[in-house]
């Protein structure tokens, strides 16, 4: 903080130094915002071995690595210079074995086998089953909108809007999978939610996100198994629905993702298309956030190479 003796504006250092180098050189790993530089330097953080448990690190795998490096910095155990070297050394790398992956994993997805609707969501439901999963049915839901807009009416003069970064503090917007007008006005919504149930909560806090503006059809889909928490639960919400949409013209449409996957993916001129569209996606996505993990990319590859050979 600038206020304090011989400090300087951490934030204004990161928003136009740090954070821009790590969004041209190594994407994956930049900063969405700078939050934790407002908590980490507040006057109450003490920042030494033992205090610095205290420090508000999400991976707590980090704060012992982390408090051992700044404390040999501090104590001039080690050339700040050097270590940075090693640091970026380590991310370039990093960044070069991640290539790999995607490269090899975007040639598996060019085979010509016959495939159809059947095979592609056994590829899907097997790919959402890997471990911290959330960010892969809506990669797949935005990568089959990208089919549905070269053919469908209903998507002309519309524009799908790229995927926002989950973990990122600043997404003010109104879905996981958005699509505007052209005059900048919000059209149709898809909000994911993964392993759990629909409920009345949910289609009310949807109503009020949709409030006094443009939307006209809100999905809310999950890879939740029965889509809706118990029978009675689903009635409610049925009728409700109907309700919301006679009083505010607003439909709402509360489904399983997969049932919705398997509807949308009639309407795909090219199943193979629709895979590779996904798997770019996929990478795209792994290139610029932590959210899709080097895992999940690899296991998609095994999945490809797999249905390849049946």
């Amino acid at each position: 903080m600038a206020k304090f003796e011989s400090g300087y504006s951490a934030r204004v250092l990161d928003t136009k130094v740090t954070t821009p180098f790590f969004k041209k050189y190594f994407p994956k790993y930049a900063n969405k915002e700078t939050a934790f530089l407002t908590k980490a330097t507040r006057a109450e953080v003490i920042w030494s071995l033992s205090e610095g448990q205290k420090l508000p690190l999400r991976s707590k795998d980090l704060v012992d690595p982390f408090l051992q490096l700044i404390d040999k910095i501090q104590n001039s155990a080690v050339n700040p210079e050097k270590c940075l070297i090693y640091v970026f050394a380590k991310l370039y790398l990093l960044s070069q074995a991640y290539q790999t992956v995607f490269d090899e994993t975007l040639e598996t997805a060019d085979f010509s086998d016959i495939i159809n609707i059947n095979t592609v969501i056994g590829m899907l439901k097997e790919h959402f089953e890997s471990r911290l999963s959330s960010r892969l049915p809506v990669i797949a839901i935005f990568s089959v909108y990208r089919q549905l807009f070269k053919s469908i009416k209903r998507f002309e003069n519309k524009v799908l809007r790229p995927l926002n970064v989950h973990t990122s503090s600043d997404k003010h917007g109104y879905g996981d999978v958005e699509i505007w007008n052209m005059n900048d006005t919000p059209f149709e919504m898809v909000e994911i939610k993964h392993n759990i149930p629909i409920d009345r909560n949910l289609i009310f806090d949807v109503v009020k996100k949709s409030e006094n503006t443009t939307i006209e059809r809100y999905y809310i889909l999950t890879t939740y198994e029965g889509c809706f928490k118990d029978n009675d639960e689903e009635e409610y919400i049925n009728r409700l629905i109907l309700k919301i949409k006679k009083e505010r013209n607003l439909e709402i449409i509360a489904n399983g993702i997969i049932y919705s996957l398997k509807y949308y993916l009639r309407f795909a001129e090219d199943y193979h298309d629709f895979l590779k569209t996904y798997t770019n996606e996929l990478i795209t996505d792994a290139k610029n956030s932590t959210e899709v993990k080097n895992f999940h990319i690899t296991a998609w590859q095994k999945i490809l190479k797999k249905y390849s050979k049946t």
